[in-house]
């Protein structure tokens, strides 16, 4: 018989985080956790956040780099790296970025990245291009629901 708590806890230990030591072309070396084998719902999360970002960018006319922030957020959804909080998104969107150059000009990127397991992220990128498609539907549909909204509205 299937027991839920199996379930939890064989998605536990597949999708569960590992020890990593980094080294920085500094010489200083960094422990991080890092989750190998990513989980499709965290993904969700991610391209929904990718969007915030993207629209976001667009609002203040501001170029967005859509890889970068995929790979800031994968680092930021899979590793215990831990980014800085603020009330501003804004804000808090730009020390993102300024993290991820740091983290390019280091050295520690690659490093990280190559600890993710490779067939996982080649999935990642397929639900990145599915989410990515429905969300667009989502909120297309959203916007002509407001556009008729207004325009009922208006009369």
């Amino acid at each position: 018989m299937m027991k839920a708590i199996d379930i939890i806890n064989e998605s536990k230990q597949e999708f569960s985080k590992k020890k990593i030591i980094i080294i920085a072309n500094t010489g200083k070396e960094y422990e991080l956790l890092i989750q190998e084998k990513l989980n499709e719902t965290t993904v969700a999360e991610i391209v929904a956040d990718l969007i915030d970002r993207s629209n976001f960018c667009k609002q203040r006319e501001m170029d967005f780099n859509i890889v970068q922030n995929i790979y800031l957020l994968l680092i930021k959804y899979f590793t215990d790296i831990k980014f800085t909080k603020s009330k501003s998104f804004e804000k808090e969107y730009s020390e993102d970025l300024q993290l991820i150059n740091a983290l390019i000009d280091l050295g520690l990127f690659e490093q990280i990245i190559r600890n993710f397991n490779e067939e996982s992220l080649e999935k990642v990128i397929q639900l990145f291009e599915t989410y990515a498609k429905q969300m667009n539907v989502i909120i297309q549909n959203q916007v002509e629901k407001e556009v008729i909204v207004d325009d009922i509205e208006s009369i």
